[in-house]
């Protein structure tokens, strides 16, 4: 009797240990979201990990309302993976974390072509640094300069103004520097309540992130929200490559590239809902675009961004745009 009962418990051990075995070799993907598990954000990650569960790689998602722990636990092999901005991102694939740079693209068509292209497997080596390799983009949409002050309404009025910029992020720092703006250290967790409570005249931010962060308020009446890109931001998920295989790689890459159009609803709606949204007037726009263009040649010969990735947006803009005056300049980058 012993001897049937313990092989009853014997059995229901290895059916139990066989319906835990996909869950137990699930892989950890963190996911940075500043509104928790809910939102679009969310939304992709999940059909995202349905997807992967087809292509025979169970995953389990994990949130992070902070972003700096999220990279924390990434490096502490806690996560598999993490989906960050792109500017986080540039610390594990400096490659595509350069994607985010400053005037580097200029519009949403070009940053789908480079996408686009950054799936195509030829690049796959380039995606990979070290431990990690990038595994998906999304556009997180382009980054505008929101004043408080419309009298601010030129480069060189920016002068001598405080400007919010990201601890982690090199590039905004030497930026500010660059442009006589006095930086004023935040991260994404704080840089909204600064410019809404007065504390910084200037920063830059995409439109998903005015309602949510109400940049309404710092923009106020007397404010404006510059309708010019400053940069294209991004969403980047960054794998641990002992953990994935190339062929997961690449298709991810695929994946991903196919739900730009998705990720753009978002962006176009969330531009929809600004207020006093406006290009500068047409004598300052040369002035921005040579601003962009001279602290990204600047920040590139100082090393935050990788000259691979600038000498393929270069061949982006002017792909786009064949009748710029630099794609008949010789430079590289």
């Amino acid at each position: 009797m012993k001897t049937i009962k313990s092989k009853r418990i014997q059995s229901l051990l290895v059916m139990l240990l066989c319906m835990l075995a996909p869950a137990l070799s699930a892989r950890t993907l963190c996911v940075f979201s500043l509104i928790g598990a809910q939102g679009d954000l969310w939304e992709q990650m999940e059909d995202y990990r349905i997807a992967a569960a087809g292509w025979g790689e169970p995953l389990t998602l994990r949130v992070f309302t902070d972003e700096r722990v999220a990279a924390e636990d990434f490096k502490a092999g806690f996560c598999d993976g993490l989906m960050m901005t792109g500017i986080r991102a540039r610390q594990f694939v400096p490659f595509t974390g350069s994607i985010d740079a400053i005037g580097g693209l200029h519009n949403y068509d070009s940053l789908q072509v480079l996408i686009e292209l950054l799936a195509n497997p030829k690049l796959a080596t380039s995606m990979r640094h070290g431990a990690y390799e990038t595994a998906g983009i999304l556009p997180l949409g382009a980054a505008y300069l929101h004043i408080n002050d419309r009298a601010i309404n030129s480069v060189e009025k920016m002068a001598g103004h405080t400007m919010a910029v990201f601890d982690n992020d090199r590039a905004q720092i030497l930026m500010a520097k660059h442009i006589g703006v006095r930086p004023e250290l935040s991260d994404i967790s704080n840089f909204s309540s600064k410019f809404n409570n007065g504390v910084v005249d200037v920063i830059a931010a995409p439109a998903v992130a005015y309602m949510p962060l109400e940049l309404y308020r710092g923009v106020g009446v007397q404010g404006i929200v510059v309708k010019l890109s400053t940069a294209q931001l991004t969403l980047q998920l960054v794998l641990r490559q002992d953990r994935f295989s190339p062929e997961f790689m690449a298709q991810s890459r695929r994946y991903f590239a196919g739900q730009f159009e998705r990720a753009m609803k978002v962006i176009r709606n969330a531009e929809d809902d600004i207020l006093f949204f406006y290009p500068p007037p047409d004598k300052d726009r040369q002035r921005y675009a040579q601003m962009m263009d001279e602290s990204r040649l600047f920040l590139i010969e100082s090393g935050v961004y990788d000259k691979g990735m600038m000498a393929w947006m270069k061949k982006v803009r002017c792909k786009i745009t064949p009748s710029r005056a630099e794609c008949g300049n010789g430079r590289e980058w």
